[in-house]
Formats: C-alpha cells, sequence, structure tokens
C-alpha cells in the first residue's frame, strides 16, 4: 500500500476486501491491536500513547473490548472514538448482547456508529459475574444481534470463531456450524480467541473449509511477557498451554534477566507459526502495552 495513502481512504475499504488484497499483494501479513478500556485517566493516556506506536504498524487498525453483561459501554465507545480520531485508523468495537436488552444493544450500537465507527465485533458474550437473577431479554445469540446490526446500519460486522471449542457447545462441527450462522446473518470476518498451540489454529481452519466457511479467520497472538500471567489467563479461558512452551518458560524463571528476549522470540515464533497455517492477519492483544508488540511487528516486516 502506498505509504501517501490517506487515513480516511484506508478506513473505507471493507474489511475482507482489505484482507483478501492485502494477502494477495505478498506483503507483510497485516496486523491489528487490542486494547480493553483503561479506568483512569493515567491508563487512558497509556493507551493512546501505545495507540500513538502502533498506529504505523496496524494497517488493519484497532479493536477495543467491552466487558460482561456491556459493563463497559460507556468506557469501549469513549476509547474506540479516542483511538480512531487520534490515528486515523480503523477502530473495531466489541458489541455484548448477553444483559443488554435488544434496545440497549441496538442504542450502543447507535451511539458508535454516529461517532464514525463502522466496524463491530458482535458477540453474546458472558454472563456478568455481579449479576444475580434473570438478565433483561436480548439477542439469545451473536447471529440474532448481527442479523438486526446489518439491518440497521452499514456496520463492518466481524464476530469471535473458536478454535479449541466453545465451552458451550455440544461438539466442534455444531461450534463450527454456528460460526456460519454468523457469517451468513451478516458478518464478513471471523476473530479467534488467542490460541498457544498453532496447530489447533490450522486444524481449525480446515475444518472451517471443510464445513464451506471461506471468510477471512484471523487469530488471535499473545505477546508472551510475564508468562505466569498469560498462563492463568489461558487456563482461565480453555486455551491449550503447550508442554514445550511452558517448559521453556519455567526453566527461563532462573534467568530473569533472559526473560524480555525470551518473550520476544517466543512471541515472533507463534506468529510465525500461524502465518505458515494460513493466517490471513494477525490480531494482537497488547494488553494495553505497546513495546513487545512494536518488536513483533518490525520483526514481521512491518515499519
Amino acid at each position: 500500500m502506498a505509504e501517501d495513502q490517506a487515513p480516511a481512504a484506508r478506513a473505507s475499504q471493507p474489511t475482507d476486501a482489505l484482507l483478501r488484497r492485502l494477502a494477495e499483494s505478498g506483503g507483510a501479513v497485516p496486523l491489528s491491536f487490542e486494547f480493553f478500556p483503561p479506568r483512569t485517566e493515567a491508563r487512558r493516556t497509556a493507551v493512546l500513547e501505545a495507540a500513538d506506536h502502533l498506529a504505523p504498524l496496524a494497517e488493519h487498525g484497532f479493536s477495543v473490548t467491552m466487558g460482561a453483561g456491556g459493563t463497559t459501554r460507556t468506557g469501549t465507545h469513549d476509547t474506540a472514538v479516542a483511538v480512531a480520531e487520534r490515528t486515523g485508523r480503523p477502530v473495531t468495537a466489541h458489541l455484548t448482547a448477553l444483559g443488554l436488552s435488544k434496545a440497549q444493544a441496538l442504542e450502543t450500537a447507535d451511539r458508535l456508529r454516529q461517532a464514525g465507527i463502522r466496524r463491530i465485533l458482535a458477540l453474546r458474550g458472558d454472563r456478568p459475574r455481579a449479576v444475580q437473577g434473570p438478565l433483561p431479554p436480548g439477542f439469545p445469540h451473536a447471529s440474532d444481534l448481527v442479523a438486526a446490526l446489518s439491518a440497521r446500519h452499514d456496520f463492518e460486522i466481524s464476530v469471535a470463531a473458536h478454535p479449541e471449542t466453545h465451552p458451550e457447545a455440544t461438539s466442534p462441527e455444531a461450534d463450527i456450524d454456528h460460526l456460519k450462522r454468523k457469517l451468513d446473518a451478516g458478518a464478513s470476518v471471523a476473530y479467534c480467541q488467542f490460541v498457544l498451540d498453532p496447530a489447533l489454529y490450522g486444524r481449525f481452519l480446515d475444518a472451517c473449509a471443510r464445513r464451506g466457511i471461506d471468510a477471512p479467520i484471523v487469530p488471535g497472538l499473545m505477546p508472551l511477557e510475564g508468562w505466569t500471567r498469560v498462563r492463568s489467563f489461558a487456563r482461565a479461558n480453555g486455551a491449550t498451554v503447550p508442554d514445550w512452551l511452558d517448559r521453556l518458560f519455567r526453566e527461563g524463571e532462573a534467568q530473569p534477566e533472559v526473560a524480555p528476549a525470551l518473550a520476544a522470540a517466543a512471541t515472533l515464533e507463534q506468529a510465525r507459526r500461524l502465518i505458515a497455517y494460513g493466517a490471513p492477519a494477525l490480531h494482537v492483544y497488547t494488553m494495553n502495552r505497546w513495546p513487545l508488540p512494536v518488536a513483533i511487528a518490525r520483526l514481521l516486516g512491518h515499519g
């Protein structure tokens, strides 16, 4: 892509078309970077600083998560708008249905569209832990939310995919069928929960192709700094932790001085394996930090 192309022109390109064009160009695999809404002004400043560093590398833009039950709706909206305005890159706002009435979910979408956010990652979401009793009647499935959003605005809609199968799915095949329903309802791209075993992503791509899914399926890449935290996060989310990777970091604990280099090398290896399995792009979980994501992006040929 020409370096002098205006940010607005980049942001206007449909997600699936952009990914396919970049993949066919033979250049570096495009990257997107994920933030979660900060809770303090100091952390908000840190997120915007991270966005400044990552923007030149974010060919596919940014995303901003939303807490269970829509608990960070305002924070998601404000962060998405701030990052978009500051960087000129497209931003995808997460929108979770569970815990919101249909009216609340659509009102949230309306506010995002009015603020210039055209990309939404439509999720059913998790039940808020603090909420007891019945939840407001809303969209029962992500596919229902996708259909409603498609009919309401000119959103570019993405959905979640689960290489290791959603915990509530009756089988891997049923989970992939549900992914197909979400795509058929109007979504154009799927983003995977991060995997620490890239082979699982490769097998998932093959399984999706057998079910007739040809939309881009983008894997999540977790920077592997702070291994104890990463391992706990992976296990809490049902992600397999390969023995070789766990052993690598456990043995490295004896030499804390090498931890940064080890994290960079292992993350780069994960990225290259995902690309080898056919990743059309990589979606990087920044944890609101920028140094390691920037290093990985540059090692992959960006910047």
